[in-house]
């Protein structure tokens, strides 16, 4: 256990209306702190971990009684930290838990930072960093399927795949090593052949990891999709049936949308952020020149485009400068307002075509099966829910242990020095223990750790 850590506290539930709220204080002082302001203080003295006692909150220096209260005793190194940790259910809302928070801080204890209490237990050995951030991906996850990928690596999926992909670079490295201090020996001949195969295995084996990232990141991220189309083509309206809310504004007057609105759908397991933007046009007046600047930007960021055109009207040059500026970018054609009379009978631009009534709601499920074909094309060949990364940071140290087992392999073919040879294989092991967190950086840490809540 890290020692000399400042015992901290944080209200780990959502702050607002609701059934309980929950509060945890961690740390050396958690349990004296706590006895301090609650009836049930002697039960706690003597509680072994996974105790739950009743009780009342009591400001000892008014003796008003704050809540009455269930505490959860967790001593270390049995809790989620590896240090003692009390968990406190009050009743929700937002002023009771607020007070009680405020007792536990006058008595000695400070505010967690964001993820202090997760940091706290990968720096006490109780999760590694990938984890850590499978447990962000948890708390992240939008969809089932993201979420049992999330799942999946909290109980250590990724974390033994890497173990043993590290093990072999390692049993590499010893031999080479164990050559080079015997290789005065006549006896001793290395066999670079069996290590060249092995390590070619674990590089193998790497490389199909580091293919799983697109697809990984987009269960756990989403895909973003821009809704894109002159003014008055209906794409308020379309975005609204997508999303099965009135969450745009719909008018017959063109260039009613200004700003990006954005919501987020399940598509078969995969979140897709949609953004209703404004039309793209010549802007007649200084708001909506911000809105299609908007507009045109977020079409630069968007993962894919569902390029809206008006069935009902002919094709129009502002459609055709409209398909120029997407026609790079991957997306889905879609004629909409079906239900009134068809004025397009050909479509000079490439791609599938759907045809829709926003209107009528018709034409959603051909929509949403296009879209699913698309994101099937974004990811990497043969995906499925097996090891997978999902972050960037695991992508990237990856692909430099690939790059100096490359230089290994590159040496060993040619005969190189063994002693070089083995410093490839260590950096590529070191690699891979940046990614479990065996050696790490105290930038990469908080770069980590900060995107988690307060109170976990």
């Amino acid at each position: 256990m890290i020692e000399n850590l400042q015992t901290i506290c944080a209200i780990s539930t959502p702050i607002g209306r609701g059934a309980i709220s929950v509060i945890r204080i961690n740390g050396k002082d958690s349990i004296p702190i706590v006895l301090k302001i609650f009836t049930g203080g002697e039960r706690i003295k003597e509680a072994p971990t996974g105790s739950i006692i009743l009780g009342w909150i009591v400001d000892p220096k008014t003796e008003e009684r704050i809540d009455e209260v269930l505490v959860s005793v967790f001593r270390e190194p049995h809790s989620y930290t590896g240090e003692d940790l009390i968990e406190i259910s009050t009743h929700g809302g937002i002023v009771i838990p607020k007070k009680v928070l405020n007792l536990l801080v006058r008595h000695g204890a400070r505010i967690a930072e964001p993820g202090e209490f997760t940091r706290r237990a990968f720096l006490n050995d109780k999760m590694s960093l990938l984890e850590a951030e499978a447990l962000l991906n948890v708390v992240n996850a939008k969809t089932e399927k993201g979420a049992r990928l999330a799942e999946a690596n909290l109980n250590g999926r990724l974390q033994n795949e890497i173990e043993k992909l590290k093990e072999s670079l390692v049993d590499a490295k010893t031999l080479l090593e164990v050559t080079l201090d015997f290789e005065d020996s006549e006896n001793l001949e290395i066999d670079r052949e069996g290590i060249k195969y092995k390590i070619n295995k674990s590089k193998e084996k790497l490389e199909s990891l580091l293919q799983t990232y697109k697809g990984g990141r987009i269960l756990i991220e989403g895909i973003s999709i821009a809704i894109v189309g002159k003014p008055n083509v209906g794409k308020s309206s379309l975005f609204n049936t997508i999303l099965q809310e009135d969450k745009a504004i719909v008018t017959a007057e063109p260039g009613t949308t200004r700003d990006v609105l954005e919501g987020m759908v399940d598509i078969d397991g995969y979140p897709v952020r949609f953004m209703d933007m404004a039309g793209i046009r010549s802007p007649l007046n200084e708001p909506e020149r911000l809105g299609v600047e908007r507009a045109k930007r977020m079409i630069d960021i968007a993962d894919a485009i569902l390029f809206l055109i008006d069935s009902s009207s002919t094709l129009s040059k502002a459609d055709e400068r409209i398909y120029e500026t997407i026609s790079k970018k991957l997306y889905i054609l879609v004629l909409n307002k079906c239900d009134l009379p068809k004025r397009i009978n050909t479509i000079p631009f490439d791609g599938e075509v759907v045809f829709v009534s926003a209107k009528e709601h018709t034409g959603i499920n051909e929509l949403n099966n296009a879209i699913i074909k698309m994101i099937a094309s974004i990811l990497p060949d043969g995906f499925s829910e097996g090891v997978i990364c999902t972050t960037l940071r695991q992508a990237e140290g990856i692909e430099k242990a690939i790059k100096y087992i490359d230089n290994g392999l590159k040496l060993l073919n040619e005969g190189g020095e063994l002693e070089l040879v083995a410093f490839d294989f260590g950096e590529a092991t070191d690699r891979l223990k940046e990614l479990t967190g065996e050696i790490t950086e105290e930038e990469v840490l908080d770069r980590i750790f900060s995107e988690f809540c307060i109170g976990k």
